[in-house]
């Protein structure tokens, strides 16, 4: 198995779906805010939350393919540190929201299973990384 190869399908995979995600969390954001009854602080604490998401996850994604491009250990370890406030704050998305659509849930949940997969393979090229080169 070569962790690198399935690392970085997972990265180029999730570089588009977090784009699809993203733009579909900003868009039914805005319909959530003009149709729904929100208050000013629920309304800026969930704006808040998916703008910390899109930076977070946007500079996890650029480490971890340039990590597994380039074969550098600290950018990949930044990588797999950064998925843990990003998958918690797609979880607080899924579950914790004022108001969460089931179309919100179901693509959440997608996307906790494309970070969870990442996470396992992450770990295990770093591990590979540091690990000594046998040639036999």
């Amino acid at each position: 198995m070569n962790a690198s190869l399935i690392y970085e399908i997972l990265m180029y995979l999730n570089s588009f779906y977090f784009g699809m995600y993203a733009i579909f969390e900003i868009g039914v954001g805005v319909l959530k805010a003009i149709g729904l009854n929100y208050t000013t602080q629920e309304l800026t604490r969930e704006g808040c939350i998916l703008l910390a998401l899109c930076i977070v996850e946007t500079i996890r994604i650029v480490l971890g393919r340039k990590s597994s491009l380039s074969d550098r250990g600290w950018q990949a370890t930044a990588s797999v540190i950064l998925t843990l406030p990003s998958l918690a704050l797609v979880i607080y998305l899924c579950l914790f929201q004022t108001y969460v659509l089931k179309l919100e849930l179901i693509l959440s949940a997608l996307m906790i299973a494309l970070q969870g997969a990442e996470l396992v393979y992450a770990c295990v090229f770093i591990c590979t990384m540091f690990g000594d080169v046998s040639y036999t």
